[in-house]
């Protein structure tokens, strides 16, 4: 049988823990960073979408939530993600790569080039 401290504990398994999560703003990252919040966690969310993942933030506990935009396909936003996320919470420790580029991809693995497969 378990006790209600062991049950509270799990619950806040992420306390003090930092994620900054990619994708953010919908699907399965919205869906992670609401988890990771609810767990504890202080969540950045990292998106394109700015007013939607604004909008999550203001839902999560604002204490525990911030927004920075990022496109992921740009080395300078992902770096301005984290180096946002460790000036404002003094650390990284969880970092949930999660955003999706769509389109058609019309080269195959083996012919893509460098700046595709960065991407």
């Amino acid at each position: 049988m378990t006790s209600v401290p062991l049950v509270s504990a799990a619950l806040r398994r992420l306390e003090g823990k930092v994620a900054l999560i990619t994708g953010g703003a919908s699907g399965i990252g919205e869906a992670t960073a609401r988890l990771f919040s609810n767990h504890g966690a202080q969540v950045v969310i990292a998106d394109i979408q700015d007013d939607i993942g604004h909008s999550i933030c203001q839902e999560l506990h604002k204490s525990s939530a911030t927004y920075v935009h990022c496109d992921v396909t740009k080395e300078k936003d992902i770096e301005n993600a984290v180096n946002t996320t460790v000036s404002k919470h003094g650390k990284l420790d969880i970092m949930f790569n999660n955003a999706g580029i769509t389109g058609i991809n019309k080269q195959t693995y083996l012919k893509t080039n460098y700046p595709n497969f960065k991407k």
